[in-house]
């Protein structure tokens, strides 16, 4: 049974509550000693996150591939450490676009966004289209920023608001948890247009809350997230996916508790170039 939509004036976004992400996987592998792991890790396939409907690609086009041994088992702990360099100065810059879909029991709504990042500072604007399940509600947007330690977010056509107790734990900047190649688990090489990338997985990335969710949602909780992405031999980011599973009360009053789903593609650009991140 379709729960009924309320208009905007009827739900509050925000980002004032802090959760606690928990990884789905165990923690990161170990790559020390090097040789060692080198050796394990060239049998290793890496996985793909199950589509949750048919209509929700599996990767990114630019890189779909199917992943394979590498062929030189060093390249990929040489691209693991370029990485974790690049994103320990504090100085990494990218802009990552992202495409997917947000699914409850009553409600699924693309999403379609991107972000850009500048060391610790983030812009992120994306949409929840409703076109399908609700007639004249259409896309909304929502846009949150972290600059200087600070949080603020927009959502349709509101004004700006400062978050409440903004901190690392709501910072939307996807790997500030990495501190150390050691943070970094390796889950195979991918082959794309002749050249050999490498996957990785990361632990405790937000790329969105689930709290932006418009409308009839309340109490939304973080229960886990997954981040994979596709590195080339400089460290850099290429492409990616992005899970969460979170839960939420949708409805009137406090509403029924709903599982939430999150599947998002990711395609990274402009990796090192100059971005300014300003406060709204």
């Amino acid at each position: 049974m379709v729960l009924p939509i309320a208009g905007p004036s009827a739900r509050r976004t925000g980002l004032d509550r802090p959760d606690t992400v928990t990884p789905m996987s165990r923690g990161p592998r170990q790559l020390t000693p090097l040789l060692a792991t080198a050796i394990l890790a060239v049998s290793i396939v890496g996985g793909c996150l199950p589509s949750p409907t048919s209509s929700t690609s599996s990767r990114p086009p630019s890189l779909a591939a199917s992943a394979r041994p590498s062929p030189t088992p060093r390249a990929f702990v040489k691209a693991i450490e370029a990485f974790a360099d690049r994103v320990t100065s504090g100085k990494l810059t990218y802009r990552v676009g992202f495409k997917g879909i947000a699914r409850s029991s009553t409600h699924t709504l693309p999403i379609a966004g991107s972000m850009d990042v500048a060391g610790p500072d983030f812009a992120s604007s994306f949409t929840y289209d409703w076109s399908a399940e609700a007639a004249g509600y259409g896309k909304v947007r929502v846009q949150v920023r972290g600059v200087d330690d600070k949080g603020y977010i927009k959502s349709g056509s509101g004004d700006w608001r400062s978050i409440k107790n903004f901190g690392v734990g709501q910072s939307y900047v996807l790997f500030k948890n990495v501190k150390s190649s050691k943070d970094v688990r390796y889950l195979g090489a991918v082959r794309a247009g002749g050249k050999t990338y490498h996957k990785v997985g990361l632990t405790g990335a937000l790329l969105m809350h689930p709290n932006t969710l418009p409308y009839l949602f309340a109490k939304e909780k973080v229960d886990e997230t997954r981040l994979e992405v596709v590195i080339d031999d400089a460290g850099r980011p290429r492409s990616g996916t992005w899970s969460m599973r979170a839960q939420a009360r949708v409805g009137i009053g406090d509403g029924q508790l709903q599982r939430l789903a999150y599947d998002l593609d990711l395609t990274f650009s402009k990796v090192g170039s100059k971005i300014s991140i300003k406060r709204p």
